[in-house]
């Protein structure tokens, strides 16, 4: 029962210092990660949301479009597919219309007729697209589940969509490998609770 004790004791020892050193780092690895800024954005529902609420956990291409972009509309077609073959897996696209006022009654019209299955805002004056470092359209940014900006994309051409799907894929991994990490380590906690309760 000794041995089992100290065996334990050096485990804890090991397990704290390691995480010591993981938190560390994970707080120098975070100072040069680029995390996805807040903003409300209305809906085609006239509805403010908040891009963090909408992304919470989930890994996430953002794309900003207007009416008139004959590219916008070409890649659109391949984010619903996306955001369709994906969704189990956790994957949304997240669509900004930058219309200003003049076009926006013709926005819900449009992504209506096209029955897009992802979530459309409006970016009016291209605040949050500015904010996002864009300046024209269209323009994709990829999100992890962490709100960790992966990439930006500007312009569409096509087969451009292979290269979108790969780093969809890679996102996707990424959340998986890192949700299994954290039910390993959940896992572990638990043993060593019972561990330590059944030889009391």
């Amino acid at each position: 029962m000794v041995n089992i004790r100290t065996s334990l004791l050096f485990y804890i020892l090991f397990s704290f210092i390691f995480s010591v050193e993981s938190n560390v780092k994970e707080v120098e690895i975070k100072k040069k990660l680029e995390f996805i800024p807040d903003q409300q954005l209305k809906d085609l529902d006239n509805k403010r949301v908040s891009i963090h609420k909408l992304i919470e956990g989930r890994p996430t291409l953002i794309s900003f479009w207007f009416l008139a972009c004959e590219p916008c509309k070409k890649e659109m077609k391949y984010l619903d597919e996306f955001n369709k073959k994906y969704s189990d897996s956790g994957f949304q696209v997240l669509s900004i219309n930058t219309d200003g006022s003049r076009a926006l009654s013709s926005v819900e019209p449009f992504v209506d007729s096209k029955k897009y299955s992802f979530k459309v805002l409006s970016d009016p004056k291209s605040l949050y697209q500015r904010k996002l470092k864009g300046t024209s359209c269209p323009f994709t940014v990829m999100v992890d589940h962490k709100g960790v900006i992966w990439s930006r994309h500007v312009g569409y051409n096509s087969g451009d969509e292979k290269k979108l799907e790969k780093e969809i894929l890679e996102m996707i991994e990424y959340q998986n490998s890192d949700t299994l990490y954290l039910q390993v380590k959940d896992s572990l906690s638990t043993d060593i609770k019972n561990i330590d309760s059944n030889t009391r």
